[in-house]
């Protein structure tokens, strides 16, 4: 049986320790900057997808197809694969160049298979409010765009060596042609830590 001042001293320990313990395990939140070189690892990350958006929209937007029309040509920009041995948001980077495009006010965007769905909801929703109305057909679009995303990594006993390649085209659904095309290509090479990769 502990005597009371055991008790007291044991309690005070007690409570010292948990105090120190708990102060450790704040986390420290601050906010970085989104621009900011990240290299955290040699996988995909911010940076580059901030990289392969900006490279690619402003190859788009330079070429003859986007800049010499008369008119803003309709666009609808398709998925692009990720043929990675790694997750990699692809929906993130066709964001980001939808994004920049449509800032650029040199396009338009039609719904794709991603939200088609929701357009076929509000049409229902309106022709239903005004059932007089006749059922407009939807537009087609001049261009889709298309990409794919693919990574080579290598490793030894010391580097790993990851190259991505980002590329799109620009294509005539009609007919198929190909209108545009262009990639990105990033390597990143890393040490080896020293506890294996």
């Amino acid at each position: 049986m502990l005597t009371t001042k055991e008790l007291i001293i044991t309690l005070s320990a007690s409570t010292l320790l948990l105090g120190i313990l708990s102060g450790c395990s704040t986390n420290n939140v601050k906010y970085g900057d989104a621009k900011a070189v990240e290299t955290v690892t040699a996988d995909f990350g911010s940076t580059d997808l901030q990289t392969t958006a900006e490279s690619l929209t402003q190859s788009l937007l330079e070429s003859r197809y986007i800049t010499k029309g008369q008119n803003q040509p309709k666009v609808r920009l398709r998925t692009v694969n990720n043929l990675t041995y790694e997750h990699i948001d692809t929906k993130a980077i066709t964001d980001k160049i939808r994004i920049k495009l449509l800032k650029s006010g040199q396009v338009r965007f039609l719904a794709d298979k991603s939200n088609l769905g929701d357009v076929k909801d509000e049409r229902d929703f309106t022709e239903a409010a005004t059932a007089n109305r006749v059922n407009q057909p939807m537009e087609d679009a001049e261009y889709i765009i298309t990409g794919n995303v693919r990574s080579i990594k290598k490793a030894n006993d010391d580097i790993k060596d990851v190259y991505y390649n980002v590329s799109m085209e620009l294509v005539n659904p009609q007919n198929g042609e190909i209108l545009w095309a262009d990639e990105k290509e990033i390597r990143k090479v890393t040490s080896k830590p020293s506890l294996g990769w």
